[in-house]
């Protein structure tokens, strides 16, 4: 059982960690594959990564739910939760974000919405706002912020896709309460074959050495996924993870590892609404 003052000093000592991290990756949390894949998104296609960067949302066109949730360094007090939508229209892809992280000493929440959309057939294209709420304990004040994120796929083969992405160009702040730095990223996925991933990502939030994430995974089956991955970067340190199915939900467990922290587990969950196929005689 953690005493006391050691609890204390690791929510305080993780709320330092969780604020770096919150700056350098934008403010959201790195949901389904990215997770395990060493906190990767910029160049991934996958819906969760399109909570991210809007580009990825233009290859969604059934609608999607998916739900998140994650107890950063095994501690209650810094959980995060956030709940994904995209919805298909013509001729993108709108996207809906809610998340939540802390506890009421701090906390930060957000709503996001995003359009993604194919500008012909080798580019993607997306854009997205935000409204982030900041929420210290010093006499319970509180701030706003509103900030813009925009990205690009370029999928020069079927194997090959290249990932850019900017979050807060505008330099957005929460007033004197703290900065919500410019981030800027490119990422690379290749697939040398039907079964192996291969990802990296190189991003910087300009007020410290630009961050290196890689990761790989092995599908075993169509739906179901081992990965692993590295962060040099805060969320830093190892991460492993598996992805698979249960009938229309895609179900991701993760654990990544902070050498100082320890661990922190995540979990998840998506649904997609198929469509039926017509059967015809």
């Amino acid at each position: 059982m953690i005493k006391p003052k050691l609890h204390t000093f690791l929510i305080l000592l993780a709320i330092s960690q969780a604020k770096n991290g919150y700056t350098q990756i934008s403010n959201f949390a790195i949901a389904g594959t990215g997770h395990s894949l060493g906190f990767t998104w910029i160049s991934l296609t996958n819906p969760w990564s399109g909570m991210q960067n809007r580009a990825a949302l233009a290859n969604q066109r059934e609608f999607w739910v998916g739900a998140h949730h994650e107890n950063r360094f095994m501690l209650t007090e810094l959980g995060s939760s956030m709940l994904g939508i995209a919805l298909p229209v013509k001729p993108g892809t709108f996207g809906v974000d809610v998340s939540h992280f802390g506890f009421s000493g701090f906390n930060t929440g957000r709503v996001g919405l995003g359009y993604g959309m194919y500008l012909g057939k080798r580019f993607t294209a997306g854009i997205g706002l935000a409204y982030t709420r900041l929420q210290l304990p010093a006499d319970y004040r509180s701030a706003n912020a509103f900030t813009v994120e925009g990205g690009i796929h370029y999928i020069p083969t079927e194997r090959l896709t290249v990932g850019f992405y900017v979050f807060n160009p505008t330099s957005s702040s929460f007033d004197d309460l703290g900065d919500l730095p410019t981030l800027m990223g490119i990422g690379l996925t290749y697939n040398p074959s039907a079964r192996v991933m291969l990802v990296m990502q190189v991003d910087d939030d300009t007020q410290r050495s630009p961050a290196v994430r890689c990761g790989l995974e092995y599908r075993v089956m169509e739906r179901t996924a081992l990965r692993l991955g590295y962060s040099a970067a805060s969320p830093e340190g190892i991460t492993v993870g598996i992805g698979f199915p249960i009938m229309n939900f895609d179900i991701d467990l993760s654990l990544s590892h902070h050498q100082t922290l320890g661990f922190t587990p995540s979990l998840s969950v998506a649904y997609l609404f198929r469509k039926k196929e017509v059967v015809t005689q």
